[in-house]
């Protein structure tokens, strides 16, 4: 990478210079990340609420009436 710093009198970094280029490339590889962060979110809560459903099953836990969760919203 060819990064440049811009700096001040003091010699204090105020900026950063990145070509086009590595920019893209890297914002690219951000938002790849943050697809698979959410996948990976999305994944846990389908895992938590098939775990949620199995507990219901044993009766292990307790439901609420429809209402009443709209009432708490």
């Amino acid at each position: 990478m060819s990064i440049q710093f811009v700096t001040n009198a003091k010699g204090e970094k105020t900026s950063v210079l990145v070509p086009y280029k590595e920019w893209d490339a890297l914002n690219k590889e951000r938002e790849e990340l943050i697809h698979k962060l959410q996948e990976a979110e999305l994944s846990l809560r389908f895992k938590q609420a098939f775990e949620d459903a199995k507990l219901f099953e044993q009766g292990k836990l307790k439901t609420y009436p429809i209402v009443q969760l709209l009432d708490e919203l």
